[in-house]
């Protein structure tokens, strides 16, 4: 039996699509900072909300499996915004100089400059409030308190 993954998920209960798009004009393509990556096909200028992220509020602690399994983003207090199936914020890879930014709210995604189409979209994973040890773990275990 092969295990079920967020991918495996996306195709079959997405009409064989690989993502929910919840950002507008957005596209996947190669990317050359890691894997596939999502880029724009309009202009966005700085400051202005290209989406708002939902999902379950969640532990991180609790259940690090979701971690490596699902898509989600960082909340204040080791807790996880969780969604069960793959979003265009699941494509958006990490940059030290990043065009995004999540907003205060921990949902909000904004660009922080104009942003030409066809560029990649960026965030610093780094400036979210990601468990302890996630970014420095060398494989896919979650590394816990």
């Amino acid at each position: 039996m092969t295990k079920a993954t967020i991918d495996s998920c996306a195709e079959i209960f997405l009409n064989g699509e690989r993502m929910i798009e919840t950002i507008p004009d957005a596209y996947l393509a190669p990317s050359q900072l890691q894997g596939q990556g999502l880029y724009t096909r309009r202009p966005w200028a700085g400051d202005e909300v290209l989406c708002v992220l939902d999902g379950q509020v969640v532990e991180a602690t609790r259940y690090p499996v979701l971690l490596t399994e699902m898509e989600w983003n960082a909340l204040p207090g080791k807790m996880l915004l969780v969604r069960p199936l793959r979003t265009s914020y699941g494509f958006i890879n990490h940059s030290p100089d990043p065009n995004l930014e999540i907003g205060t709210d921990y949902r909000t995604i904004r660009a922080v400059r104009a942003i030409g189409a066809g560029e990649e979209l960026t965030l610093d994973y780094a400036a979210q409030p990601v468990p302890d040890g996630y970014l420095e773990r060398e494989d896919t275990t979650f590394m816990q308190d």
